[in-house]
């Protein structure tokens, strides 16, 4: 796989880019059209229409979209398809404002100034938000038979203490299985993070559900719960830790390692990975701010010994 990334890379640099990058996504959508026929052929089913009748009563979808439109549109009806009627709510900065023409169940979409940045998009997707829970999504993401979130909304609704549960990315171009890609996040324990978790991190809650300090993007949650973290404004991309860094001590978060999201990063979309890899103020000011919080929590506590 590293040679394969280095010659991806390489490609990605040359004049070929273009091509490379129409040739990735004909690629992607035939990978997500075998892996749909072997899941159905598996015997694993998308949900029944009454299923998904109660989950879009009260699961609204909400992703941020930045110059990829057809990406877009593309994960919208596939968000109708899974969940008839399901609300959708989308942040969008591109240059030219996104459109989509639904007759039945439009979305709710935000004209944002041009990359105006994910964090705001989110916050201002979330204040639109008005059921009990929320399905945080991204655009280059597509729903798959294995993410059943009427399967994981009926988990919350049985585990009052549980807030966000999160589900695996399966890129496309890989054939990693998912439990493999959950097992990444075992590492995110969050012991750095400014509170400490109220429940152990990979503390089982049933066999298919395991408590992780950090889960991917892609995530089911209360509405509320969410808003009392929020995102930060001033982080423009690289939002994810810090989110979790927020969490910690506020949210509980676990992950089931069956599911499975397909996610289509196209490495040779040039022109949108120059905005996604523009990061830089991000970090330092992310550095700064960990910094700032932790010298005032030791600064409280030590006033509180006094």
């Amino acid at each position: 796989m590293g040679k394969a990334m280095a010659a991806a890379k390489k490609i990605a640099k040359s004049p070929f880019a273009p091509l490379a990058r129409v040739a990735f996504d004909v690629f992607a959508r035939a990978q997500f059209l075998c892996l749909n026929i072997k899941w159905k052929l598996s015997g694993i089913k998308k949900p029944t229409a009454e299923q998904a009748q109660q989950a879009a009563q009260k699961v609204t979808f909400m992703f941020k979209s930045f110059e990829r439109q057809k990406q877009a549109k593309m994960l919208y009806k596939n968000i109708q398809k899974y969940y008839p009627n399901a609300r959708v709510v989308i942040a969008d900065d591109s240059k030219i404002p996104l459109k989509i023409n639904a007759k039945k169940n439009p979305p709710t979409i935000i004209h944002m100034p041009f990359n105006s940045g994910l964090s705001k998009g989110l916050n201002l997707a979330l204040a639109e938000i008005q059921t009990e829970y929320l399905m945080r999504m991204d655009d280059d993401e597509l729903l798959t038979p294995l993410s059943n979130v009427y399967e994981e909304l009926c988990f919350l609704e049985a585990h009052s203490d549980i807030d966000l549960v999160g589900f695996v990315p399966l890129t496309a171009g890989k054939c990693t299985p998912v439990q493999k890609i959950a097992k990444n996040y075992n590492q995110f324990d969050m012991k750095n993070a400014y509170k400490p978790l109220k429940v152990p991190h990979l503390t089982k809650i049933d066999e298919n559900h395991i408590v992780y300090g950090k889960v991917p993007n892609i995530f089911l949650a209360r509405t509320e719960k969410v808003r009392e973290i929020g995102w930060d404004d001033n982080i423009r991309m690289i939002d994810h830790h810090e989110f979790f860094t927020r969490a910690a001590g506020n949210l509980v978060s676990v992950m089931n390692p069956n599911t499975a999201v397909f996610h289509i990063h196209n490495m040779f979309d040039n022109y949108y990975n120059k905005f996604r890899s523009d990061f830089s103020d991000d970090y330092y000011y992310i550095q700064g701010k960990m910094i700032a919080v932790k010298k005032a929590m030791k600064s409280n506590k030590n006033q509180q010994h006094k």
